[in-house]
């Protein structure tokens, strides 16, 4: 699961982790995991167990994070302890356990689906690609409906293979990736679906989904047409990915086992859902590929590798989770500034304006969310209007934003600079506003769900 905040592998000269704190993160981080996914299908064990692991597991990973990611931690962490400070000041009385419950089973979420990484998509080195418009508009489908699912590897899976010695042009890059944004509109396997949900209490999964992924058609379009409108042959030569039903196969029956659990038990908590039945899709395709013991040993090797690297993630999900309870502590007791009386299309339309601009300053979704969420609270908008305005915000705005997870891992893998794929996406992201707002108009007045 992508949350654009990219995993922190070890820095030339960066001291190595001692295996014993590998350990130990990793024995927490898959116990957060479980007791998250546990939490939301009503058997009575609480939420809060897994929130203690969690931050155990951020104060054993702490030193691996790099400075960057730290100063933005505690400035967050900062900015809720002053609003809690300030809240105590006024007479009120903030809810404490939010700091253990706020974000953690969307961080239980998001270790869960990191295993979906380990199916990969079927490939065929030696297959001839395609060329031309078609293959172009296979290749963005592909990698949207992939990546809805196994988010940033099927990027890198069909970027590697459509470029030349595993090097993809900056064309070839900008289309997979637009088109790979594009699913944060809709797909319940992204961080930003799930951010959506849990800022936007109330909002309707399905009438986010269905709302999300229309958007997100028009936005798969306006990435292909851009990029064959920049092209000087209009992409008559462009290089595509060699798509076939059998890669998309299990995305699809992943989807619909989602679909249906969340039909079978409706009082089950969506993020549990989508937990458990991508931990038990993993675990029984690698059972059904590789036989019991190997399968096991497989997933260990994953969890050992893959959950302490998403310290980055952890400790700013954390850390917005204590910027969101005390602001929200304070926003309580009454006081702060708020231009709108209302909150509907035109409002949401300035307020997605602004979280672009922040994604294109460096600053992350989660925050510009977390922010709008507590901030228009007050106002009681519309739940499914403001989850749409909130995966608008990741879809466009990481595209946008030179800093953002996605732009600057492309650029590690494939030396193409950050700001150089923000600048040549800068169009594309002016007409997926305007689309996004033209959205917004209609969703206001004629609205899918709560």
């Amino acid at each position: 699961m992508n949350t654009d905040a990219p995993a922190n592998p070890p820095r030339p000269g960066q001291p190595q982790r001692p295996p014993t704190q590998r350990r130990a993160a990793t024995l927490l981080l898959t116990a957060m995991t479980l007791l998250a996914a546990v939490s939301g299908i009503g058997v009575g064990l609480p939420v809060w167990w897994a929130g203690i692991a969690a931050w155990l597991a951020a104060a054993v990973l702490w030193p691996q994070l790099p400075s960057a990611q730290k100063r933005q931690a505690l400035l967050l962490a900062g900015v809720g302890a002053a609003a809690f400070g300030l809240t105590l000041m006024r007479g009120g009385k903030p809810v404490w356990i939010g700091l253990l419950t706020q974000n953690t089973a969307l961080l239980g979420m998001l270790a869960a689906v990191s295993f979906l990484q380990m199916l990969g998509a079927s490939d065929d080195a030696r297959e001839e690609l395609p060329t031309g418009r078609g293959a172009l508009w296979r290749s963005a489908v592909g990698v949207h409906l992939l990546g809805a699912v196994i988010n940033l590897s099927a990027l890198f899976i069909m970027a590697d293979r459509v470029g030349r010695g595993g090097h993809p042009s900056q064309q070839q890059v900008a289309l997979l990736s637009r088109a790979y944004l594009a699913a944060a509109l809709w797909s319940p396997f992204f961080a930003a679906t799930a951010v959506a949900l849990t800022y936007a209490p109330g909002a309707s999964p399905l009438g986010l989904m269905l709302a999300g992924a229309t958007l997100a058609v028009v936005l798969v379009w306006l990435a292909g047409r851009d990029i064959i409108r920049a092209s000087d042959d209009r992409a008559d030569s462009f290089v595509g990915y060699p798509m076939h039903p059998r890669a998309l196969a299990l995305p699809g029956i992943l989807a619909a086992a989602v679909w249906c659990g969340h039909l079978a038990f409706p009082g089950w908590s969506m993020l549990s859902v989508i937990s458990l039945a991508s931990l038990l899709m993993v675990s029984a395709t690698l059972l059904q590929r590789l036989g019991p013991a190997p399968a096991v040993r497989a997933i260990a090797t994953h969890a050992g590798q893959r959950l302490p690297a998403m310290s980055g993630e952890l400790v700013l999900f954390l850390a917005a989770g204590c910027f969101a309870s005390g602001l929200g502590a304070l926003i309580d007791t009454g006081g702060i500034w708020m231009p709108f009386s209302r909150f509907g299309a035109f409002e949401a339309a300035l307020v997605l304006a602004a979280m672009i601009l922040l994604a294109a300053l460096g600053i992350h979704a989660v925050i510009s969310i977390t922010m709008a969420s507590t901030w228009l609270a007050p106002l009681h908008p519309a739940p499914t209007l403001l989850a749409l305005l909130f995966v608008q915000s990741w879809a466009i705005g990481l595209a946008a934003g030179p800093t953002s997870g996605t732009n600057l891992t492309i650029q590690g893998r494939y030396a193409i600079p950050s700001v150089t794929m923000a600048r040549g996406n800068l169009r594309y992201c002016l007409q997926a506003y305007a689309a996004a707002v033209l959205w917004l108009v209609i969703l206001a007045n004629w609205p899918i769900g709560a």
